[in-house]
């Protein structure tokens, strides 16, 4: 299962998103590979701003907090 994490600047807040989630609505070439461009729909999708945040896509939903 893939993951995307947005550091979202103008909230000041990190959401996550299960990909898996979003398999009906999107077309992926392979749910492994998600496109680049798709990911970037989902992200704005969420109401984030894609000018004023970065995302990462990773198999592991853990959030490591001190």
């Amino acid at each position: 299962m893939k993951y995307i994490t947005v550091l979202d600047f103008e909230t000041g807040r990190v959401f996550q998103y299960d990909l898996g989630k979003f398999g009906d609505d999107y077309m992926f070439i392979d749910e492994n590979t998600p496109q680049h461009e798709e990911l970037e729909s989902i992200i704005v999708d969420q109401g984030h701003n894609l000018g004023n945040c970065q995302w990462m896509i990773s198999d592991d939903p853990q959030i490591i907090t001190n």
